[in-house]
């Protein structure tokens, strides 16, 4: 009995030595993916290939039906039942397929991949260098790709970078695999927050600070608990938020630019407990002199894992909201607008600005300028729904709570920039994730 198998594979004119080395290389994609050990250990015989053609096996065992459906497109059963002459007709007459550039770089990184699985036994540093670079280059282009995108990347590579740390026992090699591990699961982490997943991203920055601690990379680790400070604050902890900015604060070789990051997340820490002498100093450190010293994660690699004197204005403007210092935070929130119009790169992510400008439409509406917080709001509310993320949300709430003033009970200017904030995190991304995928900070939300 001739079997859709058989054609496909008499169409391809494909012998059992062929066959078994594409076999082999889809086996070993998905065992890249998957983590399945099945995967990596599959037999394939001249005599089940030769029973399969011939339709005496009704239904392979795993791992087989899962390498061929990714082979062929098809579901296994389609595969092993008769072929009708009119099946043969189509499978002959299936005209070649239009690639476009996405299948060419699909094919590309499955090259890649099979190449590595082949030198697995040497992990020759090409592979290594390839995949930090891959990493480096995903890291900065977070600043400007949507986090959901950037967090189905980053899972790949965190999945290659473990699997390929277990094929090697050299120390030096696997030490540089835990510092990939450990970025790849604070980018997660960082896209798993905005997307509105609260846990997903504590456990992923914690799986990021025992990456680092295992490399001992101070700097990594100190990303790490700093993120956590942040996710503390947010959770209604502050507490356990000013802890781990501490722990933060005890690890070695973080340069100023981290260190400016630490201190923008201490001081709302302290803001959310109210102790505005140590927030304030906090804010102070921050925007200090920053100095010649760097590190291979904040100034090196940047990003993502940069702190830009933008972003600390952005972040501090956030604490003196939560302060109630208006003046203070209008004029934070203007230097950071200021500066990212300045500069013609696209190295300060697009987040950053809508942030900004929500924070600066709060400061206006406490001191109740009206028209100028709905002109302030104009740029945030056009943005794209992918990148309206937790951080981003929390913001415009705390503007959206601001319109409840009585001061603004009847303007009508009040009440439409309040409906046009409705429809904004009516579909922003940690909505659609579900119900109480995200809890707001306290005291407004401000992230």
């Amino acid at each position: 009995m001739n079997t859709v198998f058989d054609a496909l594979v008499t169409e391809a004119r494909m012998d059992f030595r062929s066959f078994l080395a594409e076999y082999g290389r889809v086996a070993a994609l998905l065992y890249e993916r998957t983590g399945d050990i099945a995967f990596r250990n599959v037999v394939l015989t001249d005599k089940s290939f030769t029973r399969w053609r011939a339709g005496q096996v009704a239904r392979p065992h795993h791992p087989a039906p899962a390498v061929l459906e990714r082979m062929y497109g098809k579901p296994v059963d389609e595969l092993f039942a008769p072929c009708t002459d009119e099946q043969a007709q189509v499978l002959r007459a299936v005209p070649t397929p239009v690639l476009d550039e996405r299948e060419l770089a699909m094919t590309a990184r499955d090259a890649r991949a099979h190449a590595a699985d082949a030198a697995s036994q040497l992990l020759p540093d090409l592979s290594l260098d390839q995949l930090e670079d891959d990493l480096v280059r995903l890291v900065r282009a977070n600043t400007t790709t949507p986090p959901h995108e950037i967090f189905m990347a980053a899972k790949e590579l965190l999945g290659l970078a473990t699997v390929m740390l277990d094929r090697t026992q050299l120390l030096s090699q696997r030490g540089r695999f835990f510092v990939v591990a450990g970025q790849a699961s604070a980018l997660l982490g960082a896209c798993a927050f905005d997307l509105g997943s609260m846990s997903t991203a504590v456990e992923l920055m914690r799986a990021s600070a025992l990456y680092g601690q295992v490399a001992e990379h101070g700097p990594l680790q100190a990303y790490a608990h700093g993120y956590l400070a942040l996710l503390y604050y947010w959770g209604g902890n502050p507490a356990q938020a000013v802890r781990q900015i501490e722990r933060a604060h005890s690890f070695r070789g973080v340069g100023a630019t981290g260190q400016a990051r630490l201190a923008a997340i201490a001081a709302r820490s302290y803001a959310h407990l109210g102790r505005a002498e140590e927030a304030h100093a906090a804010i102070d450190r921050s925007l200090a002199d920053r100095g010649p010293a760097v590190d291979d994660l904040h100034d090196g690699i940047a990003g993502e894992f940069d702190f830009s004197v933008e972003r600390v204005a952005m972040s501090n403007s956030a604490t003196l909201l939560l302060l109630r210092d208006g003046v203070g935070a209008e004029a934070s929130a203007r230097r950071s607008l200021e500066l990212i119009a300045s500069q013609s790169s696209a190295s300060t992510p697009l987040a950053v600005a809508p942030q900004a400008g929500a924070d600066l439409a709060t400061a206006l509406l406490m001191r109740r300028d009206l028209d100028g917080a709905a002109e302030a709001m104009r740029p945030v509310l056009s943005l794209p729904r992918e990148w309206r993320g937790a951080g981003l949300v929390g913001r415009v709430s705390a503007v959206r709570a601001e319109l409840a003033s009585p001061s603004f009970r009847d303007a009508l200017v009040a009440r439409d920039l309040a409906e046009q904030i409705d429809d904004f995190t009516l579909v922003a991304v940690p909505r659609t994730l579900g119900p109480g995928a995200v809890r707001l900070a306290i005291d407004g939300g401000i992230s």
